[in-house]
Order: structure tokens, then C-alpha cells, then sequence
């Protein structure tokens, strides 16, 4: 059981809470305005700018962004649902006050009245049968004489124009008045070659985006008859914009952003694709989280295995085979690019200059991390104020080495052999520190504690690319395609999990280098637990135990050994027949693994502590305090991820155990 998560879930409820108390204390006349709750009639049209889901509840790009306004207004809305069309006409009537989602055009604004900015930008795509390999946006002429829908009267409309005369392109514009699945359903039978829509404005399988025409704004439209209303979702506008430059652009991303072309390779990429099959990829070895070669298997392993995995079948009309390849240093891997031992390396970090000197391209970046320095404990504090650092680098790095330039210029740089020799260097003051990604600071945790080492935030993060020769455009622009389709949380979720998994490695090798001080260690706890049971046994009476109450100061035996020991009362939680149990006693080591001193928990329900705890924990210690079973279980905290071993058993008398407990390591 993990002690940072009772934190963690205070940090969770103080996040949840101080946001409301500022708004009390900082805008008293924002809650007035809400009490007032004045009344905005708002159109509702399901879209991916207004959606309700199967249990009612809303969301959307429209909806999210009304919800911002009115916690500076103080508006409370009355939805009214209606086709697009249908609502703007309302608008017009007076019949609603406010409709999203609306282009801006002169005839318009004689009827409505528009927001100050913006509410976003929309894209317009043209969209072809999936199947439709000839018509293809790096060959123009394959647009001449073909049928283009599109929605009667859109102004993207005006935009296609714009853009055919613009390219020379001649075709035939058929305006539909259907919906957009009936409009699809046209494209579909044949009816007409290619559709004019937006982007992420609808879902279809079968159709595919081949070219973007155009792109623009779009506002809030308010009703001629509540000019009032302008005046204050203007000014709610524009703090929600100064607050966050990117708001409308996340909105987009989150709500309307399908990835249209990315999605599909284009004609010229797939024919490369099928002429060149597999993609190698030259890889750094031992550089987990990202990346390394499995002693087991000699397979690829780190976050760049599942990202290939997915990358592989990201692609709406193509599947990608990657093969992984392993070098020492990255160094050796963009030596093997120029070769052409390989086709793409991993990982890269290099500036465009940078790259147009060492003759590759950089694709936009699969994975980001944190940087930390390495630096001698007590030096922490301080280390920014050093006059002059000396880092130490492992030779054969190059995405190091520019790191430094672009980040810490006047940092002096003193290459070593590997790792080990850096940290050496740093313990006998020969470097400063040593830069390291967060994630791959399990790696030498343990080496780090050998030379009294400790971490130093830069503050700066790291890219990790794909480099590519410059010959290789085609290559490079199925890869950035790659990038944009893999989700963010997709690599996030894997460079947690290796970041983890390099922790039980390291630990693994510890316990494997100190073999006999660890069982000595887990012998030395069980004969202390049979110690002090036996002596509190034999120096009290019977009718003496039975009348006290263990206390904390009879367990302080267990204070300095290496190994998380506590200690409960089990009892049935109040009013419940659910089980808790009263923690007793804690030693230094439970307070060091949860980051929380001992003297918060001691005398705490566990339910209190760790609400989130799995139920098969209750059960284990009933089983040992009342049963008198020896419990054995590996268990993984659902907030961290983190794997334990538990070893329970009853202590004193009935009613109470010990629980010991340690990381997990992986099986052989």
C-alpha cells in the first residue's frame, strides 16, 4: 500500500476546491450576475458542435465554449433544437438569441449581429470514394470536368471558386439541399465525383479527404433584438482568448480535427510504399523508456515498440511493416542512415540547421520528455547559481551535444565512455552533472545512491524524432503523417509503463548484486516478528495483554529495518459490515516509500486514508488478524501502477497484524 496516495488524492480534492474559493474571493459580482441568471436562448444543432450523448449529457465544441462564456457572464441558457439552417433562420426572427458556428458574409450581418472574434477557423475539404485513386491533389488536371456537390448556398462554395480559378481547374459545381449523409450518399452511387465539406463534420466509411480548398473564421451570431448580449460575449471573449491563445485551436483538435489528409496516403506514397516494403528503423540500444533490445528475445522493446505497433495500421488506406535495428549509440544508428544500413533513426533531436549540416531531415516529434540534470546531493539548491558547470556527456550522442547548444551554451561539455563514468565523474568532482530524460532516470537510480547523487530540474524538455536522409522526401512525409495519427496518450501510456518496468529491472539487478545482504534482510524481519510476539507474550500475563492496548512504542523494534512494516487494528467500519482497520504503527522505511511522515497516518482508518483501495486488501488482513493466516499476495496500487508483494500475518493477539511490503520484480 503506497502512502502518496493519500496526497495524491488530497492534491486531487484541494484542485477541485481552490478554483471555486478564488472565484468567491476574486469575482463576488460574476456570482451576482449568476444568481441573476439571465436567461440566452441558444440554438441546438447536433453536430460535433453540439452533441448529446446516450444518457443525456452534453458536449461539444459549441457547448464547451458557451459553458466558458457564462462563467464570466453568468448566463443560464435554454436550448432550442433545430437543423442549422432552421435556427438561423430563428436567429434572424428573434426567435433564439445566440447561434454558433456562424461564416461571416455582408447579407448576414444586415440580420444578426457577429462577435468581436472569432470562435474559431474551420477547414474545407474535398472529399472522393475511398477507392477513387485518380483523382489526386499533386496532379490538378485530375480535377478538370468532374462533379463537385456541395451544400446549397455555403460559402464554401465561394472558396471552391476561389481555389479552381486559382489552380486553373474547370468542373461542374452541383449545389444539394440534403443533409450531409444524404449528401454522402450521393458521392457514394456515383452521383457526383467529389463533396465539399468540412473538416471532422462527419463520419462515413468509404470516403476519403483528397484536397483542402480553403479555410475560414466563424463567430457567435446574436440576434438583432439583444444587443446587450454582444456587448457582454465580447468582453467574455476576449478575456477566455488573453487567458489562453490557444483555446479556440484545442477546441478544434478536441471536437472537429479528423486529421483529413494525414489520414490517407497520397497516390506518389503509396506507389513508393509498395516498391519499397519495409521501413527499417535504426534504434539506440539500452534506452529505456524509449527504446531498447530485449536480452530475452533480442526484440525491440520501450515505447518505440508500441508506437511502431500502432503506426503500422494508422493509416486509412495502408499498412506499414517496420523492422527495428539495434545499435550501441545513436551515433552508430545515424551512421547505419547514411549507409543505408537503415531508412529512419530513432532517437533524433536535432534543430533544422542542424539537420541540413549532418544532411537529414527531423520529423515532427513522436515523444517528449523532461530533462533533469544529475547533480551531488546539497548542490541542488544552489546549482543554478554556479558561475561556471561542467557536464558531463556520453561520447557518440549527438542529440545531447545540441541539446547543450541550444539550451545551456555556456555550459562546458567533458565526454566519458557511458553512463557509469559520467556519474563517476560527478561524484569526484571532475563534472557538474550529467543530463538525463526523466524517463530514464529508474535506469540509474540506484547508481545514483551509491555516489550520493540527486536530480535537478532544467526545466526544459527534449524532443524525440525520426531522422531521415534528405534524398528520402517521400519517406519523410509518410513518417510526419505518422506523427499526427498516433495518439499523445498512446506514448504517454507506454513511456509510463517502461518507465516502470526499467524500475523493476534496476531493481532486479540490485537484488541480483546483493543477494545475500537482501535474504539476510527478510530473515532478520521474520525473526524480529517472531521475537517480538514471543516476548510481549512471555513478559505479560495473560489477563495483563488482554487489559492493554498495543501502542505504537511496542513496535519501535521495527523503526531502522530496510523494509516497509506496519502495523493495524482490524475492526468492522462504522455502521458497515465492511471491514477497516486502524493503523498502530508505521516505520521509517513505509513513511520513505509513501512520502508522508508516520505521524500522519498513525491512528488513522485506512478507509480514510486510501479510499480507492481494492476491497482483497480488507479481506487479506481479516484473514490474518482473526484467522491466524500467513497472506502472500502481489498487489498493484490502482493510482500509481505500482506492483507490490504483501506479507500479512497476525501479531500480539487476535484483531491485529503486520503487513510487510516491498516492489515487485519480474519473473525470470
Amino acid at each position: 500500500m503506497s502512502s502518496s496516495i493519500g496526497r495524491k488524492l488530497m492534491k486531487i480534492a484541494m484542485a477541485a476546491v481552490m478554483p471555486a474559493v478564488l472565484v468567491l474571493m476574486m469575482f463576488p459580482t460574476g456570482i451576482k450576475a449568476q444568481e441573476k441568471g439571465q436567461i440566452v436562448r441558444v440554438g441546438w444543432f447536433e453536430s460535433p458542435f453540439n452533441t448529446t450523448d446516450e444518457l443525456g449529457r452534453r458536449s461539444g465544441y459549441s457547448y464547451d465554449y458557451q459553458q466558458k462564456i457564462a462563467a464570466y457572464t453568468g448566463w443560464t441558457y435554454e436550448y432550442v433544437e433545430g437543423s442549422w439552417s432552421d435556427l438561423l433562420e430563428m436567429l434572424k426572427d428573434g426567435r433564439i438569441d445566440l447561434l454558433s458556428d456562424v461564416s461571416f458574409t455582408e447579407e448576414r450581418a444586415e440580420k444578426m449581429l457577429f462577435s468581436a472574434l472569432p470562435m474559431g477557423a474551420e477547414q474545407y475539404y474535398l472529399y472522393a470514394q475511398e477507392t477513387n485513386n485518380d483523382i489526386s491533389v499533386e496532379d490538378y488536371s485530375t480535377f478538370q470536368g468532374k462533379r463537385i456537390g456541395a451544400n446549397k448556398g455555403s460559402v464554401q462554395i465561394g472558396y471552391f471558386n476561389e481555389w479552381a480559378e486559382a489552380n486553373g481547374v474547370k468542373a461542374e459545381l452541383i449545389e444539394l439541399s440534403g443533409t450531409e449523409e444524404e449528401n454522402i450518399l450521393e458521392l457514394k452511387r456515383g452521383k457526383i465525383d467529389l463533396y465539399l465539406s468540412l473538416d471532422g463534420f462527419f463520419e462515413s466509411s468509404g470516403v476519403k479527404p483528397v484536397c483542402r480548398i480553403g479555410t475560414s473564421d466563424f463567430y457567435f451570431a446574436v440576434s438583432n433584438d439583444r444587443p446587450q448580449l454582444l456587448t457582454e460575449l465580447n468582453s467574455a471573449l476576449s478575456r477566455i482568448q488573453n487567458e489562453d491563445q490557444y483555446y479556440n485551436e484545442n477546441l478544434y483538435q478536441k471536437y472537429l480535427h479528423s486529421a483529413g489528409l494525414n489520414r490517407y496516403l497520397s497516390t506518389e506514397e503509396s506507389t513508393w510504399l509498395s516498391r519499397h516494403g519495409v521501413i527499417r528503423v535504426g534504434y539506440q540500444d539500452n534506452y529505456l523508456a524509449f527504446c531498447a533490445k530485449d536480452p530475452k528475445t533480442g526484440e525491440l522493446t520501450g515505447a518505440l515498440k508500441d508506437y511502431l505497433i500502432v503506426a503500422s495500421d494508422c493509416l486509412e488506406n495502408a499498412h506499414i511493416d517496420f523492422e527495428a535495428v539495434c545499435y550501441p549509440s545513436s551515433g552508430d544508428a545515424i551512421a547505419a542512415l547514411r549507409k543505408g544500413e537503415v531508412d529512419c533513426v530513432f532517437p533524433a533531436n536535432l534543430t533544422p540547421y542542424d539537420g541540413e549540416v549532418s544532411n537529414v531531415f527531423i520529423t515532427p516529434a513522436l515523444m517528449r520528455t523532461d530533462m533533469s540534470a544529475i547533480v551531488r546531493e546539497g548542490e541542488q539548491y544552489d546549482f543554478a547559481k554556479k558561475d561556471r558547470i561542467t557536464v558531463a556527456v556520453n561520447k557518440d550522442n549527438p542529440n545531447y551535444d545540441m541539446f547543450l547548444l541550444d539550451h545551456f551554451p555556456d555550459w562546458l561539455a567533458t565526454y566519458y565512455e557511458n553512463t557509469e563514468e559520467c556519474l563517476k565523474a560527478i561524484a569526484g568532482r571532475n563534472a557538474d552533472c550529467l543530463l538525463i530524460s526523466n524517463y530514464r532516470y529508474n535506469n540509474i537510480s540506484n547508481t545514483c545512491r551509491k555516489y550520493h547523487l540527486t536530480t535537478w530540474s532544467t526545466g526544459v524538455g527534449m524532443d524525440y524524432c525520426f531522422a531521415v536522409n534528405r534524398s528520402d522526401t517521400i519517406l519523410y512525409s509518410i513518417l510526419s503523417k505518422i506523427t499526427s495519427l498516433v495518439p499523445a496518450s498512446t506514448v504517454n501510456a507506454s513511456l509510463t509503463y517502461y518507465f516502470t518496468e526499467d524500475a523493476k529491472i534496476s531493481t532486479e539487478e540490485f537484488l541480483k548484486q546483493n543477494f545475500l545482504l537482501v535474504f539476510g534482510g527478510f530473515a532478520m524481519i521474520l525473526a524480529l516478528l517472531i521475537v517480538l510476539a514471543r516476548s510481549i507474550a512471555a513478559g505479560r500475563k495473560e489477563k495483563e495483554v488482554q487489559k492493554k492496548e498495543p501502542a505504537e512504542e511496542d513496535f519501535r523494534i521495527f523503526d531502522d529495518l530496510p523494509i516497509s512494516v506496519s502495523v493495524y487494528h482490524v475492526t468492522h467500519a462504522e455502521h458497515s459490515r465492511l471491514y477497516d482497520a486502524e493503523v498502530i504503527y508505521a516505520n521509517r522505511m513505509f513513511s520513505e516509500l509513501g512520502q508522508r511522515p508516520r505521524q500522519e497516518v498513525i491512528g488513522k482508518k485506512v478507509r480514510e486514508l486510501y479510499p480507492h483501495l481494492d476491497e482483497i486488501w480488507y479481506e487479506d488482513v481479516r484473514r490474518a488478524a482473526y484467522e491466524g493466516e500467513v497472506v502472500e499476495r502481489d498487489h498493484t496500487d490502482s493510482l500509481s501502477g505500482r506492483a507490490y508483494h504483501f506479507t500479512v500475518r497476525q501479531i500480539v493477539r487476535p484483531g491485529y497484524c503486520v503487513v510487510t511490503y516491498a516492489e515487485s520484480m519480474p519473473k525470470e
